[in-house]
């Protein structure tokens, strides 16, 4: 008995001290992470004292609705969005809309579990969605509940989730289209067709997500996830073989680019189609108002929809690339730098290359061998209409036979000295009331073997308000010279006006402006295009002379910043797609070697040099009563008030503002923590007042659908709105990387394959937002277009297509919208971290630009890699963590290295400069001061560690004393 029970108290005692281990582990962890478990779970960490409540600051204000109001107007938006964003492909016969009070049959898994957006950042709150069932029931049509009721019956069974993407990505073999196949149907399903079927409508879904790309080869279910899969080729037929259903309406719920070329194959008697996107929370109801007529679609396409999703050029070089020395890459202590890509198109990305191809083969066909088998993946030779089911910007409307109820009229074009103005007169010369978008587009002179350029580009656009029919409303757009001129990287090294003719057309897409531009150049079917276009639409203007816009924003040199992004700096030669000759289309450049000076320039923790410890220049912990309330208002160039705030700060709290993102309280300075969150779709926090979570709103496809400026700038209003209400300063949105391909995993938080259209829209959105007083970091600056080894990824390219094509939908945020922020890359730039990549952070974003945004990395992972004092060096100013190594790094590091306190003090300047202007000063008072306070989990966790602690002690105490005893007995026998 005594053995037995010694062995209890010493398992006892082992239990306890591996609980206290654990506990004081685990907090100790916490800790490091206090303002991430804080924004979780909730918990204060820090309380603010005195002041003058005469004099707190109330910078920004909610709109004055009571929260459930909110709740209502933001919900009534999504839907907004999601119904003008909508996109009619089809409506043959008008099938569209539909009668009132039909009774509807929805087909797919999907029909019941709609895409909303997509997985990780870009996530919302799916328990708040309105599904498509309550959606149509609500206008008025009968659903199938059987049919419904079997799809629900497959919720979570094993093939049937779609993606359990999470920011990691999503495997292939975990990637479902999961649809159900139809030799499951049951006899009551069958059955239970011909009661409803005036219409069956067949859902076809894909979600991407953060982490990883869409998967081009197998995948869990099926193989080339955004090709239409055999399970859903037989439920097409299905239908068809019941032979119950007079329509059948398709709903493209996906926001990447999808095969469509089976919408017109007649087996499977498909009659209208809705591109859809990611539709947020309420846009179901807007899906419903399209097929009931009460919504009149409006939205254009902002991809260009191939035959087939691999034929674009950028896809020969998409996805995992590794250098065949990756072993030398690795000895040489190269942090996560043996992958690459290689961007061999140019700046043929998007309809920029399937539209200049077709040009082309209309001009030149022989000459620039535009119509060979070169690129050509659907018939033997490349043509066209074989390519490219719908071009960029088409999108169809009620009200006439053809889809085409809207008449533009070029009314008058002129071109000043800073640009071109025209005017266009839209009339519904249809049957159904609805809105038009005028599509102003350019081409430029083009000379073979000169500045390479797309043969149509869109350059304006603005869409009508609701029309009548026999309405008309005159439209004007005013486009500026640099937003039709090319870049010039290898002689003139800035953005050059060619001599010639320059053709500016209005047009219903791309290819329908081109076919005006080919029109008006003379050019008929007879001359190889699909069908004649209008030289009515078309505005001439001849330039002289070359022309130079070498003068940037900010009024400095606009010249080349990036040399070293191109392979061909490193003496490897890349055969870039020319329009000059076809048969130039990319090979997959799978076979690189890094050379030397390549892996040097990777090893950027290794190259950076100290500059020495000399910090007498700098003052420390100076008390010179200045606090961050008392510096809203003050400029950013008056050093005098800043140097004080600044000399206020001792190296650790700097250390702490750069490296744990400004989340932590700094009381010298009566700096509270500031909130940062994601996401493009809406803050993915919880309202302070009742802790429901915020709105869920559309994916960035749908919003760029819309072409609406307006409407986003509405959104962004309303997204500041919600970060204003969950007590959220920083907004990691919009996300504006360029839609490369149509596999990239993030296409849903991205605007489009448009530079122009993308940086247009983002620019409403951060000028939405940041009135209601968030900071936007806008992301992933830059050039980080694939999620395939996003981490440190080489991406080579020259500087013509970053400027054209990848810059262009961040610089208007940047300058006229002057946002307070933007997220850097995981990838590298050429062989070096984007955030460290001077020609970007500081020559592009400081220099050209006029920037005085915040330059914040995406998450802090890796000191290696992620490198502050080379960052800091090249223009970059905060740690995406909350976390201790990056700090431990910098606070070590610091004292060594003058240059480097320099840049932190830099840092610190243009956080506090752009806090000072945010909501994070709602609440303060100049004279009032920030306390640190224990955050409720911490003190719960300390008195665990405290319990377990005592507890062990008295275990191992009656232990011993146990002992003690049996011993002192043992002696007296």
């Amino acid at each position: 008995m005594k053995r037995k029970g010694a062995t209890l108290q010493r398992t006892a005692i082992a239990v306890l001290s591996i609980l206290l281990a654990v506990s004081i582990g685990v907090t100790a962890g916490a800790t490091s992470y206090r303002t991430l478990i804080c924004n979780a779970i909730g918990g204060e960490m820090y309380r603010l004292e005195g002041g003058d409540d005469s004099d707190t600051i109330q910078l920004y204000e909610t709109n004055g609705m009571t929260l459930e109001e909110w709740k209502t107007a933001a919900d009534q938006l999504v839907e907004e969005i999601a119904a003008e964003g909508m996109v009619l492909l089809k409506n043959e016969g008008q099938v569209l809309p539909l009668d009132s009070g039909m009774k509807l049959s929805l087909f797919s898994r999907s029909s019941v579990d709609l895409v909303l957006g997509g997985t990780g950042a870009g996530g919302i709150d799916e328990s708040k969605a309105v599904d498509l069932r309550t959606a149509l029931e609500g206008v008025g049509f009968t659903v199938n509940p059987t049919l419904w009721d079997f799809y629900k019956g497959y919720d979570g069974k094993d093939g049937y989730t779609r993606s359990n993407g999470t920011y990691n990505g999503t495997k292939p073999e975990d990637l479902y289209v999961a649809e159900v196949p139809v030799n499951e149907y049951t006899d009551a399903v069958r059955d239970s067709y011909k009661d409803y079927s005036d219409a069956a409508v067949v859902v076809i879904s894909r979600v991407g997500g953060e982490g990883s790309d869409m998967p081009t080869g197998d995948f869990g279910d099926g193989t080339k996830y955004l090709a239409l899969q055999e399970q859903e080729k037989d439920l097409l037929m299905e239908l068809q073989e019941s032979g119950e259903f007079d329509k059948v309406i398709v709903l493209i719920n996906s926001s990447n680019a999808m095969e469509l070329g089976w919408l017109d194959h007649e087996e499977y008697g498909i009659d209208a189609c809705l591109w859809v996107g990611g539709v947020g929370q309420s846009g179901a109801r807007a899906i419903a108002g399209a097929l009931a007529g009460t919504v009149n679609p409006s939205g254009r396409l902002v991809d260009t929809y191939a035959a087939d999703s691999l034929s674009a050029p950028a896809m020969q070089n998409f996805g995992d690339y590794t250098y065949t020395n990756a072993a030398d890459v690795e000895a040489a202590g190269v942090a996560v730098g043996t992958k690459y890509v290689v961007y061999a198109e140019g700046i043929y990305v998007g309809y920029r290359y399937y539209e200049t191809r077709y040009a082309d083969s209309v001009l030149d066909p022989m000459g620039t061998n535009a119509a060979s088998s070169a690129g050509a993946f659907v018939g033997d030779t490349w043509n066209y209409t074989d390519e490219v089911c719908y071009p960029f910007g088409y999108g169809l409307s009620y009200g006439a036979e053809d889809g085409k109820p809207f008449v533009q009229e070029l009314v008058s074009a002129e071109m000043g000295e800073d640009g071109l103005t025209v005017t266009v007169r839209v009339t519904n010369t249809g049957t159904a009331a609805g809105k038009d978008v005028v599509q102003l587009y350019a081409q430029q002179p083009y000379t073979a073997g000169g500045i390479e350029k797309s043969a149509i580009q869109l350059i304006g656009f603005e869409k009508t308000g609701v029309l009548e029919p026999g309405a008309s409303e005159t439209v004007t757009i005013t486009a500026d010279k640099y937003d039709f001129a090319s870049y010039d990287y290898k002689n003139d090294k800035t953005f050059v006006l060619d001599s010639g003719s320059y053709y500016f057309a209005v047009g219903d897409s791309a290819h329908d402006a081109l076919n005006n531009v080919l029109a008006a150049q003379g050019k008929t079917v007879d001359d190889g295009m699909d069908y004649n276009g209008s030289a009515a639409l078309v505005y001439t203007w001849s330039n002289p002379s070359k022309e130079l816009l070498s003068q940037s924003y900010s009024g400095n040199e606009i010249t080349n910043r990036f040399d070293s992004a191109d392979l061909e700096y490193y003496g490897q030669d890349v055969a870039y797609l020319t329009r000059s000759d076809w048969n130039t289309f990319p090979e997959s450049y799978d076979s690189l070697t890094a050379t030397d000076e390549m892996i040097y320039d990777m090893n950027g923790v290794n190259n950076y040099k100290s500059s020495g410890g000399d910090l007498s220049q700098f003052q420390f912990g100076v008390d010179s009563q200045m606090t961050i309330a008392k510096m809203v208002g003050v400029p950013l160039d008056d050093d005098e008030q800043w140097d004080k705030i600044l000399n206020q700060l001792t190296m650790e709290e700097m250390a702490d503002i750069v490296t744990r993102a400004a989340r932590s309280p700094i009381p010298s300075i009566g700096y509270p923590a500031m909130a940062m969150n994601d996401g493009p779709q809406g803050v993915n926090r919880k309202y302070t007042e009742d802790g429901t979570s915020a709105t869920g709103y559309c994916g960035a496809v749908v919003r760029a659908s819309t072409f609406n400026r307006e409407l986003i700038r509405r959104m962004g209003e309303a997204m500041g709105e919600d970060w204003l209400r969950t007590d959220t300063e920083g907004a990691y949105t919009p996300a504006v990387n360029t839609h490369r391909t149509p596999y990239a995993g993030r296409n849903f938080e991205y605007y489009s394959e448009d530079g122009f259209l993308a940086g247009e829209l983002a620019y409403e959105e951060v000028m939405g937002m940041q009135s209601k007083g968030a900071i936007c970091y806008i992301k992933h600056f830059a050039l980080n277009d694939q999620e395939t080894n996003r981490t440190g990824i080489c991406t080579f390219s020259n500087e013509q297509a970053i400027r054209e094509i990848y810059l262009k939908a961040f610089e208007k945020s940047f300058t006229e919208g002057a946002s307070k922020g933007t997220m850097g890359a995981f990838n590298r730039i050429g062989c070096v971290w984007a955030g460290a990549y001077a020609g970007l952070m500081t020559d592009i974003v400081r220099t050209e630009w006029g920037s005085t945004a915040i330059i914040i990395t995406d998450i802090a992972i890796n000191t290696a890699y992620q490198h502050i004092e080379t960052a800091l060096a090249a223009g970059g100013n905060m740690w995406a963590t909350s976390g201790s190594s990056f700090y431990n790094w910098l606070v070590t590091a610091a004292p060594n290295d003058a240059a480097a306190v320099g840049k932190m003090r830099e840092s610190c300047k243009i956080i506090l400069y752009n806090v000072a202007s945010s909501s994070g000063m709602n609440g303060l008072s100049p004279t009032g001061h920030v306390v640190r306070v224990t955050p409720y989990w911490e003190t719960a966790a300390y008195a665990v560690i405290a319990v377990l602690a005592v507890l062990d002690l008295a275990a191992i105490g009656f232990m011993v004393y146990g002992n003690v005893k049996a011993r002192k007995t043992e002696v007296e026998k």
